[in-house]
């Protein structure tokens, strides 16, 4: 029997939630930055595949899929760090060799971004990479530099406007309860602060575009975990949480009203599923958490979170 070739992965595999039905293809390993909450880097270290044997997992996934793939997903933590020609060679080569491909996506940190040029993203953008999902985590710069994230709000306002630019579609992910439970003061920052950041990023156009919200998940081997256990952090309960996320929402305000920004806060880490469109829901989604507050029976058990 002839032994099959297998697509090579790199674990634990990190992907959006919402590239769940999406292939799979390792570009990088790991991810250059080493942030305080972040998993995706203890177990890896950094680096950039050849591009000869990404291209011989793309024809192996060829082989095992037939040419139905619609989405892929070039891993890992921030695979647009990749030099741009090597990015755009296999974007195409990707589109190539999947004739219903619709899109490339990545992650991406905001200083990615910004190192590469608008021609450079828009060469990108028609090859066919159409969505780069950016780790914000907060708009509120003293907490940016608490957890090591190594960008600030004016990084993601300026890499913002050059996906957009470039038209690659932003989704955009914050953390309720980065900063803790012991500084309520930090607590109402994070949130306003981050509703100011989402506000002054909203496009003037109707195009879609993604604002989610994860909530803090503490797991071992992290620098937040090591502070937990030292009693240098405490997290959030659930209804603090609720009630960081509700002043977020109160806080946006677009200039346009017609603007698509398609809001979400239902990954497994969350405590209550939520979901709209900013600012067009948003006393829809101030209600749902106000029944959240009210109601905490029906709040995801501590159990079921996760990752």
């Amino acid at each position: 029997m002839v032994k099959k070739d297998n697509i090579y992965y790199c674990h634990p595999v990190f992907r959006p939630p919402s590239e769940a039905n999406s292939l799979l293809i390792q570009l990088t390993e790991g991810c250059t930055y080493r942030c305080d909450f972040c998993v995706s880097n203890l177990r890896k270290d950094f680096k950039i595949r050849d591009v000869k044997e990404v291209k011989k997992d793309i024809d192996i996934a060829k082989n095992q899929n037939g040419s139905f793939v619609r989405k892929i997903f070039f891993l890992d933590g921030n695979a647009m760090v990749t030099p741009t020609d090597k990015l755009i060679e296999l974007t195409n080569y990707a589109m190539e060799t999947f004739p219903k491909l619709d899109r490339v996506g990545v992650y991406a940190h905001a200083k990615d971004i910004i190192k590469k040029s608008d021609i450079q993203l828009k060469l990108l953008s028609d090859a066919g990479l159409k969505i780069a999902y950016v780790g914000f985590e907060s708009g509120y710069d003293p907490l940016l530099q608490e957890v090591h994230k190594h960008a600030t709000k004016a990084n993601y306002i300026e890499a913002s406007k050059k996906l957009m630019k470039a038209d690659i579609t932003l989704s955009a992910t914050f953390i309720n309860g980065l900063g803790g439970v012991d500084r309520p003061e930090i607590s109402e920052k994070h949130a306003v602060e981050s509703a100011d950041l989402v506000n002054k990023i909203c496009p003037k156009d109707d195009r879609i575009w993604y604002i989610a919200f994860l909530s803090l998940m503490i797991p071992p081997g992290t620098v937040i975990y090591e502070k937990k256990s030292k009693g240098h952090f405490r997290e959030m309960s659930s209804a603090e949480i609720l009630q960081e996320l509700k002043i977020f929402i109160k806080t946006i305000n677009f200039e346009n009203k017609s603007a698509n920004c398609i809001f979400r806060s239902n990954h497994a880490s969350n405590y209550l599923p939520i979901k709209g469109v900013l600012e067009k829901d948003k006393e829809k989604i101030l209600e749902v958490i106000n029944y959240g507050l009210t109601h905490p029976n029906i709040l995801r058990n501590e159990f079921y979170r996760g990752l």
